[in-house]
């Protein structure tokens, strides 16, 4: 019995020896040790909005996954414990597999990498980057405001911009004209904008006065940009498109004088003996504006013989004062060209005189028939009509053709009745000398 109970114990070593080995390797096969699945992504965010960084685990078991910022080497969750001070981060996971760190809010501080780490042995861990952006934002303090300089100097604009990353600025005119950047007399700089944060213009001129816009921008949303506003100072200047302008007596007449100011002029008409021109029924005072331009108008109503001479246009501002000289002259024209040579003619009142001149021409043409003396309208007789006419017999050949020839028929007529009353009283006094014999 002793040596048979000896055999079963050795039987049973065996096979606890056996089924142990098999037991270890079935273990073996099943628990395995956890593996990232997916590499941890780069995550940008714009400053302020939330950033979600994913992290991936499969088979984790009994093992733990912990994040943590690289940077600082400071925990900041385990398992499914925050264990970070700021309220801004969180942790959100399912189901074991996906555990994703949240940061809401995000700040530039928090730019920089993240680990996603379990604690086998030896540890195993993935780094992503958080790449936070900054929209670009101009410094007003560091950046030029409206400027204000005199004509022919220099000046240069600034316009300082942070952001992430860092912008870019670019200068632009509000009025689509060349930016003129360096020597504006240079065309290899007159392009539509200009980049830099800083704008320099030399010998600056009024054709430079205007909105100058500066546009920072980086590739976030959204970009910024600032108005400065360049002023030039300059005295006044005068252009007179016509220094000499005609116009009949009777007719109206606009007379125009052009001025370059900054500050504004003061501009005002004045007559050849110094008054100062009001808008009223004899004239007629209108200015257009255009930033530095204005345009001076002077309507001179139903032109008198007094009204001819010189007009004076004035701008003055607080740099200096000119002035501009138009000389008014009369323009002697026949009723039928009245129309055509007045700058602003009165219809009306040259129909009553064309039709008063043929009145007069008719009755001294009947006055010629009936053999009457013909006198030509003297100038003040013209004068009192409206305009000038200097008479030339010769313009009028036909005329005098046909009275020549209308006074010899006369002749002809009278002529040959009086032979006809003749040879009447010569038959007559034979008749009677034959009845009396």
């Amino acid at each position: 019995m002793g040596r048979l109970f000896s055999y079963l114990n050795i039987v049973t070593c065996y096979l606890l020896l056996i089924f142990g080995t098999v037991v270890q390797e079935h273990i073996g096969d099943v628990i395995l040790e956890p593996e990232f699945t997916e590499p941890i992504p780069n995550v940008t965010v714009a400053i302020g909005h939330d950033a979600a960084i994913p992290c991936v685990v499969e088979n984790l078991g009994f093992y733990r996954v912990a994040w943590l910022r690289v940077e600082s080497k400071t925990i900041l969750t385990i398992h499914h414990h925050v264990i970070t001070r700021n309220y801004r981060v969180n942790l959100d996971y399912s189901d074991h597999i996906t555990w994703i760190l949240q940061i809401k809010n995000v700040q530039e501080s928090d730019r920089g990498f993240y680990m996603c780490q379990i604690n086998t042995v030896p540890m195993k861990s993935q780094t992503g980057y958080l790449d936070v952006v900054v929209p670009p934002m101009i410094i007003d303090r560091e950046s030029s405001s409206d400027e204000l300089v005199r004509e022919g100097f220099n000046i240069t604009l600034s316009c300082r911009a942070k952001g992430y990353p860092t912008p870019t600025v670019t200068w632009r005119r509000e009025d689509g004209q060349p930016i003129s950047a360096g020597n504006w007399q240079n065309k290899k700089n007159l392009g539509k904008t200009y980049e830099g944060m800083e704008l320099s213009i030399r010998r600056v001129s009024r054709l430079h006065m205007g909105a100058f816009l500066c546009v920072a921008s980086n590739g976030v949303q959204p970009s910024i940009s600032k108005r400065i506003l360049l002023q030039v100072h300059f005295p006044p200047m005068i252009w007179i498109p016509n220094q000499l302008v005609g116009s009949p007596i009777g007719g109206n007449v606009q007379i125009d004088c052009h001025t370059e100011a900054f500050p504004a002029s003061i501009n005002y008409w004045t007559k050849k003996k110094g008054e100062m021109i009001v808008d009223s029924q004899k004239y007629t005072v209108k200015k257009e504006e255009e930033t530095y331009r204005v345009h001076m108008i002077l309507i001179i109503n139903n032109v008198e013989p007094e009204d001819f001479g010189l007009f004076h246009c004035f701008a003055k501002n607080s740099l200096g004062s000119t002035e501009g000289t138009i000389r008014l002259y009369e323009i002697h024209v026949s009723p039928l060209e009245h129309a055509s040579t007045s700058r602003i003619g009165d219809e009306e009142d040259l129909r009553k005189q064309t039709d008063r001149n043929q009145d007069i021409s008719a009755r001294e043409t009947a006055k010629r028939l009936q053999g009457g003396n013909f006198i030509w309208p003297n100038e003040s007789e013209t004068k009192e009509q409206g305009t000038i006419v200097s008479p030339n017999p010769q313009n009028f050949p036909d005329k005098q053709n046909r009275c020549s020839r209308l006074q010899i028929d006369l002749t002809c007529h009278l002529c040959f009745g009086f032979l006809l009353f003749n040879a009447f009283l010569t038959s007559q006094r034979l008749f009677f000398l034959s009845t009396s014999r």
